[in-house]
């Protein structure tokens, strides 16, 4: 049961970054065909902890929204997972991801996240404890094996369809290589070729050409973006256009300054204060790009002090830098 159709453009997954805020933010200025929140501990929403009601609250879009959960433990997972299906309907998520790619130190020591590349029988009992537990959508997000390389990447990916996956995400990276080089997508079509269950591509996607290069090869399914829609909120809809072959030029011109603005706004609403400049000072990160004097700004906003100083260099930024506000 996949949620959602053929040559689909889903959000990836970022730690400190597709929280509430930002996933109402990019659904305000194109939406995308799927979300996936940011990750989960499934220990800490078992016993409680604090703050997991925000990660793992699925709104905008409860119907198009993945909880992405690390797990110690197919037990833990097998009950997140039970817990979750209890959710009262309104604010319960359509479906729900393993974090298998995650190269955290803290991560991968405790055997969660990319630790499970490398365990292929504790790997596959996640899969089959989530899914005894967990009747709507179930995915994974996997990178490539250091240890095992691409073969046993490939046999991973079978034992994980073989267990009861929907889905599976690959981020066609080492995951030692975090965010160096490209993601290789050659070994995605591969992969693809190889599964039963769809393939969704996800790493270093952000123009409709490669879009169109990855789906014409009739294997993947569809595509996850990450930091580029970080960089572009509204890439979903620029890419959506451009696919369906409508005129760039006559795309509509974005105005930088109300989109931080707004964005600050929904962080300062929707998220507990203690993560509203962090959030905002990730997402700034890539926003920066979009302007002449990006280091500038980028600097100026990840060491503000408060989210109304934000607002403060935003405008000072755009007053000083005209030319730059519409893009």
């Amino acid at each position: 049961m996949i949620p959602f159709p053929r040559n689909s453009l889903l959000l990836a997954p970022m730690v400190g970054i597709t929280n509430r805020a930002f996933r109402t933010f990019v659904h305000e200025m194109g939406d995308a065909d799927w979300y996936t929140t940011e990750m989960a501990s499934a220990e800490a929403f078992l016993s409680g902890g604090r703050n997991e009601s925000v990660y793992l609250d699925p709104a905008p879009c409860p119907p198009r929204t993945s909880v992405q959960f690390t797990a110690r433990s197919p037990d833990s997972l097998a009950a997140a997972c039970r817990a979750m299906s209890k959710v009262p309907a309104e604010r319960r998520p359509a479906g729900i991801d393993i974090n298998m790619g995650c190269s955290a130190p803290h991560i991968k020591s405790s055997g969660r996240g990319a630790a499970l590349l490398d365990n292929v029988p504790l790997a596959k009992e996640m899969v089959a404890a989530a899914r005894e537990s967990w009747a709507g959508p179930l995915s994974a997000k996997i990178r490539l094996s250091v240890t095992k390389g691409e073969e046993g990447t490939i046999f991973l990916a079978k034992s994980l369809a073989e267990a009861g996956l929907d889905f599976l995400v690959v981020h066609a990276r080492f995951d030692t290589q975090k965010f160096r080089r490209k993601a290789d997508h050659r070994f995605a079509v591969s992969l693809a070729k190889e599964l039963l269950i769809p393939v969704i591509a996800n790493g270093d996607i952000s123009t409709a050409e490669e879009c169109r290069s990855l789906l014409a090869s009739g294997n993947i399914h569809s595509l996850m973006i990450g930091r580029a829609a970080v960089r572009e909120p509204w890439l979903f809809l620029r890419l959506h256009e451009e696919l369906a072959g409508i005129s760039v030029a006559s795309a509509q011109k974005h105005d930088l300054l109300a989109i931080g603005l707004r964005y600050i706004d929904l962080a300062e609403t929707l998220l507990p204060p203690e993560w509203q400049k962090e959030t905002c000072r990730r997402s700034f990160s890539y926003y920066a790009d979009n302007v002449t004097f990006g280091h500038h700004l980028k600097f100026s906003l990840i060491n503000a002090p408060s989210l109304d100083e934000m607002r403060i260099i935003l405008k000072k930024y755009f007053d000083e830098v005209p030319q730059d506000r519409f893009l």
